[in-house]
């Protein structure tokens, strides 16, 4: 009898052992990730900050060594700091946001949006990256989208900048990217399609990891640190919505993004689902 029940307490504290070990293995790997995180993120983010910090200070340097009479010179360069002064708040505004993702620090902000001048903003922000690649961007929207939204403006902002962003850095050159926005189903939906290298579903599957980079042999040429679909991910389900992704000899490849209204908004997205509006513009 004491050798059966000395057998059955070493059986219990192997089980026991065994679960303590699983417990263990699972928190050195969060303690490993969480590690490969910090180190990935500081050595990918280095060029991001220094390499705009390096332009906007050259460019400046040369504008004070033009003479005053060098309109067009010192407009040209102007135009090109405020650009790299632009893609630096981008990339920060990406970089705290993943600070922020990583320790759980994010809540809901709502404030009132106009949604088709809200995009037009956006669109206009970005254009210069397009331009740069003899990209245009043609934006279309619903005749029915209400004037007023209610919604937390910084979170989508950010998620849709960087899908633009992305549509625009890996879209062919001279291509078109078209953007466009409608009232589904009371809710918010807003899809970019560009004309770039297809996704394979591999690729679909993976592409919002933190730090993927999809197109690794042109990592040298394209901007990014691999953060901005993860936040957008991450931003998306905080705000109750969905980003699916399609990849498509036709289409190219389409990134929908849906928001839901917020109750109090509700009433303001009922429309006839068959109306669109023939309203466009190009950028």
């Amino acid at each position: 009898m004491d050798n059966k029940k000395t057998t059955q307490q070493l059986l219990d504290l192997k089980e026991e052992n065994d679960y303590l070990n699983q417990q263990l293995s699972k928190l050195n790997k969060k303690l490993q990730d969480s590690d490969a995180f910090k180190s990935h993120f500081i050595s990918n983010i280095t060029n991001e900050i220094v390499n705009p910090f390096s332009s906007i200070l050259g460019l400046s340097q040369s504008i004070l060594k033009l003479d005053k009479e060098k309109i067009g010179q010192i407009h040209s360069m102007t135009k090109l700091i405020f650009n790299e002064a632009f893609d630096l708040d981008f990339q920060l505004q990406n970089i705290f946001a993943a600070a922020k993702v990583e320790s759980g620090e994010i809540n809901v902000e709502l404030s009132s949006i106009n949604p088709v001048l809200f995009l037009k903003e956006i669109i206009e922000d970005l254009r210069f990256k397009s331009e740069k690649k003899l990209q245009y961007m043609n934006f279309s929207y619903e005749k029915d989208i209400p004037s007023n939204l209610v919604i937390d403006q910084e979170k989508l902002s950010l998620i849709i900048k960087n899908i633009l962003s992305n549509a625009i850095i890996y879209g062919h050159e001279k291509s078109e990217i078209t953007i466009e926005m409608r009232c589904t189903n009371k809710e918010l939906d807003i899809s970019i399609k560009n004309k770039g290298s297809l996704l394979n579903n591999e690729e679909i599957e993976e592409i919002f990891d933190r730090f993927l980079k999809l197109d690794k042999s042109i990592n040298s040429i394209n901007q990014g640190h691999g953060l901005g679909l993860s936040i957008s991910k991450a931003y998306i389900e905080l705000l109750n919505g969905k980003i699916k992704v399609n990849s498509s000899k036709t289409e190219g490849n389409c990134f929908r993004i849906t928001v839901p209204p917020y109750p109090s908004q509700a009433n303001l997205l009922i429309h006839d689902d068959d109306l669109f509006s023939e309203e466009s513009e190009i950028f």
